[in-house]
């Protein structure tokens, strides 16, 4: 190409194409710098315009966000609200629920069990348990006998005696239960022949005797020695009724130091598992507490 150049043109025909060529090529070049700057700044443009746009719209989905944000909280509070008040009512449906069953066992239950015979309330002639039982004669003290007991309470009676003689080996026995008015006039009479006015500190007249409830018993050890005697309280079974006794809901209704009857560690009370335990843990007497609240315990007696 060198040698083509170089035979058909002079060095100065080359000179002067070389300076046109070069200012060919300034302006070529030129014009594509001025193109390429007007692109940039084209693009420059849109790309302000594209990014106004763009932070618009991120502002306005922030506070579209900000207040979705602001109403799920205030959803959650009246969700939380609305949970509050679904849980009150539902206590409160609980609580009625508990004093109508309350209720509902308080007018199936007999009012007299937890009242305080013994000189204080009387039962008249006509009163009698709501249901008696027979006693199974393998608990009694005299087997010729045939003693009642309250339907409802028997079954902690005879689960206190067998769990004494499998648990502890110590056998008790029933020597007297459920009383009529009758039976107990006549008793009290019997009593009255033989004691004269000393039979007041040791035996209730008819109507204020416990035994007509069907709720009390007077239990002894196999020796007959100690039948309805102080000297009951020596023995293996009377020690077991003292520690155990409250754990079936039986208590002593007259223990020493009482301001009704002389001490009488044969006599035993039914008055329900819970406030058996209540006089327990505290050491109280039933008939030193007061009647309202012992009244309490009435809808529980059997629980």
């Amino acid at each position: 190409m060198k040698k083509f150049i170089e035979k058909h043109f002079t060095p100065a025909q080359v000179e002067s194409w070389g300076g046109i060529l070069f200012l060919i090529a300034t302006v070529i070049i030129g014009y594509f710098l001025i193109s390429l700057s007007l692109d940039v700044r084209s693009i420059k443009s849109e790309l302000s315009v594209k990014t106004k746009d763009y932070d618009e719209k991120l502002a306005a989905l922030q506070s579209d966000f900000a207040t979705s944000t602001k109403n799920s909280g205030d959803l959650a509070q009246q969700l939380a609200m609305q949970q509050d008040k679904s849980n009150n009512l539902d206590q409160t449906l609980s609580d009625i629920a508990s004093t109508v069953g309350t209720l509902e066992k308080l007018s199936k239950t007999d009012k007299e069990l937890l009242q305080k015979y013994s000189k204080v309330y009387f039962l008249n002639e006509n009163y009698v348990p709501l249901s008696l039982n027979e006693i199974d004669q393998q608990y009694l003290q005299d087997k010729s006998k045939t003693l009642e007991f309250h339907t409802n309470v028997l079954p902690f009676l005879t689960r206190m005696l067998d769990d004494a003689a499998n648990n502890s080996s110590t056998v008790i026995q029933i020597a007297s239960a459920y009383r009529s008015f009758g039976t107990q006039a006549s008793l009290k009479s019997g009593y009255v022949v033989t004691f004269g006015s000393g039979a007041n500190k040791f035996s209730a007249e008819q109507g204020y005797s416990e035994h007509q409830l069907g709720t009390a018993i007077d239990l002894s050890a196999p020796d007959t020695t100690t039948l309805l005697s102080t000297t009951f309280e020596n023995t293996a079974a009377y020690n077991w009724l003292v520690n155990n006794a409250y754990k079936y809901g039986f208590i002593l209704s007259y223990p020493k130091g009482n301001s009704y009857y002389q001490y009488e560690p044969w006599h035993w009370r039914f008055v329900g598992e819970k406030l058996a335990k209540y006089l327990h843990s505290n050491k109280k007497n039933f008939y030193d507490v007061d009647q309202r609240f012992i009244d309490g315990y009435l809808a529980t007696i059997f629980d």
